[in-house]
């Protein structure tokens, strides 16, 4: 992932960093479902997605924490 994307989704609000993350899990379960009928042409794609779906969730927490401290 490049670092503007890194940023970009880490500058992002809570709803659309939800919104994203839905998105990634909707492609990693496309992924595994296609990865059981046939071998898959970039199986890498789903450690990225794996790896994008913990940014986001990471930056949901701190986002979190951050609204409980005010």
């Amino acid at each position: 992932m490049k670092r503007k994307e890194k940023e970009s989704l880490k500058n992002s609000s809570k709803e659309e960093l939800a919104a994203q993350m839905k998105d990634a899990h909707n492609k990693l379960f496309q992924l595994k479902f296609k990865r059981i009928s046939a071998p898959l042409s970039n199986p890498v794609e789903m450690r990225i997605l794996r790896r994008k779906i913990a940014r986001i969730k990471t930056w949901l927490k701190e986002k979190n924490l951050a609204e409980v401290e005010k």
